[in-house]
This record gives C-alpha cells, structure tokens and sequence, in this order.
C-alpha cells in the first residue's frame, strides 16, 4: 500500500472511531450524584472530629469526583438524604469532645444504637448501617431471596483497616 492510501486510510479510520465515540456520548446514568456528595461532604466534616480526617477539604474535594459514579440505586420514597446527613452531622458533632464517646452518652440523641454501631464515630465511618441512611447499602433483590424491598442489612465490605478505598488523606468510606 503506498504512503497516500496508508495515510488516508488511517485518518478515515480515525474519523470514524471519532464519530464512533462522538455519538454514543459521554453521559452518565449515575442517580444521585448531589444526594452523594452531600453525604460525603458531611463525612468528611465528621470524620474530623473522629481523627479519622486531618484535611478536611482534601475529602471533599476526593469525593466531588467519586460521586460522579452516583448512589447505588435511586432513592425510594421514604428514603431521606438530609436525615441521613442530620445523623451523620450529629455524631460529628458528639465526637468532637471524645472520639471513643458512646452513641448512649450523646446528647441529643444521635441514632439508635445497634449491635454494629455502638460509637458516634461509628456511625461517620459506616453510616450505612445507622437506619437513616440504609439506603446506601441498596442491594438488588434476587428472585426468590425475599429480601425487603432489595435493602440489604449487611454492612459494605471494607479493608482490614476499616476503609473502602478512600485517599490517603484519610477520607470517610466510600459509597460504592
């Protein structure tokens, strides 16, 4: 093949990938990309007080881009992002004295404590398991499991340090 034809070929091949790509977009179906990034705004607040943050804004700024992937599923009717958000602010707010306080001795009351949430820092590491924010466990149900509504009452899985792939700077865990 002569050095015209090659050449041609390959700029027609390359506008065609273009027009490929170009027509498909570059669109998301991600749900609820605010409603994830105000949850994580909250927790990168709250994790402050928990020592489990020292920038602050180095979280948020990690997970501005993160919740480009959106919530797990789309909110159902009686989910509520800004209760979700009171919950995880509230605890910020008991641990700033204490890290280690008890969900018991906050003042006001937090959320309810559970087997698997018994600290207020608990709750900002693994909001998912207070039940204002369940939601963020969202788990398709399958067919004949019988689950609840596709709601899952098991924690996400997470590192051995207890993160789910968050930056060094000590970001909450993710919402995956």
């Amino acid at each position: 093949m002569s050095y015209p034809r090659a050449l041609t070929a390959s700029l027609l091949s390359a506008a065609v990938s273009f027009c490929l790509v170009a027509a498909s977009g570059c669109g998301t179906t991600a749900i609820g990309i605010d409603d994830c990034r105000d949850i994580e705004h909250a927790r990168c607040e709250a994790a402050k007080s928990c020592g489990i943050v020292t920038d602050v804004e180095a979280c948020q700024l990690y997970y501005r881009d993160h919740c480009l992937h959106g919530l797990p599923a789309k909110l159902e009717a009686g989910d509520s992002v800004s209760a979700c958000v009171e919950v995880i602010q509230a605890a910020g707010q008991c641990a700033q004295g204490d890290p280690e306080i008890s969900l018991a001795d906050c003042d006001p009351r937090v959320t309810a404590r559970r087997r698997d949430l018994s600290r207020a820092c608990d709750v900002v590491a693994h909001p998912e398991r207070a039940p204002e924010c369940g939601f963020l466990t969202y788990v398709p149900a399958d067919e004949g499991a019988g689950g609840a509504g596709g709601q899952s009452a098991e924690p996400e899985t997470s590192d051995a340090d207890g993160s789910s792939g968050s930056p060094d700077q000590g970001g909450a865990a993710a919402v995956e």
